[in-house]
């Protein structure tokens, strides 16, 4: 093996040496290398290309996060922990008897509940209510508003909130003071003395009225005292009949029983001075309440009831203790709202659902509370109750609200609202 290695290695010198290297071959192979060396790369744009693309990406993420962002904003309105748009129940349904109260966060809108507690519809107000009170019709369908809570309606608006066009006529006519709503939720009725004597007003919310004389003070003696205190409590257009009273402290109290088509006194009824403390009348006028003196805290010459009695013929129809005060009736007379306790200012107010044929007791609120006003049912044996806290003594208290049902039962509505 060793002998035919040494035989190859002398063949390979050999050929070798016949056939000599040439003498710059390793600067020829180097060079021709280099000649065809691959091209150094120049990785710059490289570089601008990637960081273009990365720029590119972010806009586009940053857009697609904001699209994103708005379409769960319009999806879903109310998400957003920091503020959410008012509820808008949209315009109020025609026909349908409402209880309306001012939306808490918006100065502007009033929401209306129907009788079972739900709301149903907006109305937005062409301005804030601020120091002027305002007053629904009955059913809702007209609002009038008092400037500063005193006298009577100055305007009046529809459920749109667009003030009604007034009749041009009533300007001549200073009878906006003590105007009430009459039992078909349309008229209102009120009270004037003129150059003439006492006359009786009725008026639809925009129309000139129309008065009758009513001989209520034929010998003036209440004007000449100094104390009028002449008031229209109930107004029945159905009936043709009114309810006017003289209820002042210290002084002799009356009762009228006037038909309206005419002004024709029906009865008459006359009190010793500081017996009652307050004459309530159902709105058709078919009853009216003496309400005790004791029911308001005083005792001295109080009368010994409250008394509820038709006015056809004065017949008593329900006695009740002194300590309680009618406030008002469902719309068939049926129900008194009374309170048991002194309605003050300041103090809570104990109420009860009476059955009026009866004196059944069938609610009663002991709570915490300040009666602040009521509206009964159209057409109906309801009650919403508005409740304040003791401590507000302003225009528009923050009121809680309570459907009292003739059966006893009752529905919160939930939240807090501005009262008219």
């Amino acid at each position: 093996m060793e002998k035919l290695r040494s035989e190859i290695r002398a063949a390979f010198e050999r050929e070798q040496a016949a056939h000599p290297p040439i003498t710059a071959l390793r600067q020829n192979v180097v060079a021709t290398v280099n000649a065809h060396r691959r091209p150094t790369r120049n990785f710059q744009w490289v570089a601008l290309t990637a960081a273009l693309v990365l720029g590119i990406l972010v806009v586009f993420g940053l857009m697609s996060t904001r699209f994103a962002r708005h379409a769960t904003m319009q999806a879903h309105p109310q998400s957003s922990p920091v503020a959410s748009p008012l509820a808008d129940y949209g315009p109020p349904p025609a026909g349908v008897p409402l209880v309306y109260v001012q939306d808490p966060r918006h100065d502007g809108w009033l929401i209306g509940f129907d009788w079972a507690g739900k709301p149903r519809g907006t109305v937005k107000m062409p301005q804030p209510l601020d120091t002027n009170r305002m007053s629904q019709a009955p059913d809702g369908s007209v609002f009038g508003i008092s400037p500063n809570g005193k006298g009577g309606y100055t305007e009046f608006l529809d459920v749109q909130g667009n003030r009604i066009p007034m009749d041009p006529s009533l300007s001549d006519w200073p009878v906006n003071a003590n105007l009430i709503w009459a039992d078909d939720g349309q008229h209102l009725c009120g009270i004037w003395y003129s150059p003439r004597g006492w006359a009786l007003i009725t008026r639809l919310a925009t129309k000139s009225p129309t008065s009758v004389p009513v001989a209520i003070d034929p010998d003036g003696a209440i004007v000449r005292s100094g104390v009028i205190g002449v008031s229209v409590v109930a107004c029945s257009i159905r009936s043709d009949r009114a309810i006017i009273t003289r209820d002042v402290y210290g002084a002799e109290e009356h009762i009228w029983l006037v038909r309206i088509s005419d002004g024709k006194i029906l009865s008459h009824r006359t009190y010793a001075a500081n017996q009652l403390s307050n004459i309530v009348a159902s709105p058709d006028g078919a009853l009216i309440v003496e309400d005790s003196a004791k029911a308001s805290g005083q005792i001295a010459q109080a009368a010994p009831s409250t008394i509820i009695r038709r006015t056809s013929d004065m017949s008593v129809v329900l006695t009740l203790d002194a300590s309680i005060g009618v406030i008002g009736f469902n719309s068939d007379n049926t129900m008194a709202l009374v309170y048991t306790s002194p309605w003050a200012s300041g103090v809570a107010t104990h109420m009860a659902l009476v059955e009026v044929p009866t004196g059944k007791v069938l609610w009663r609120y002991d709570g915490s509370q300040e009666f602040a006003g009521f509206l009964a049912q159209p057409n109906g044996k309801d009650f919403a109750v508005m409740l304040k806290g003791t401590a507000d003594s302003t225009m528009h208290p923050s009121v809680s609200v309570v459907l009292v049902r003739s059966d006893g039962s009752t529905t919160v509505i939930p939240g807090s609202y501005v009262h008219l």
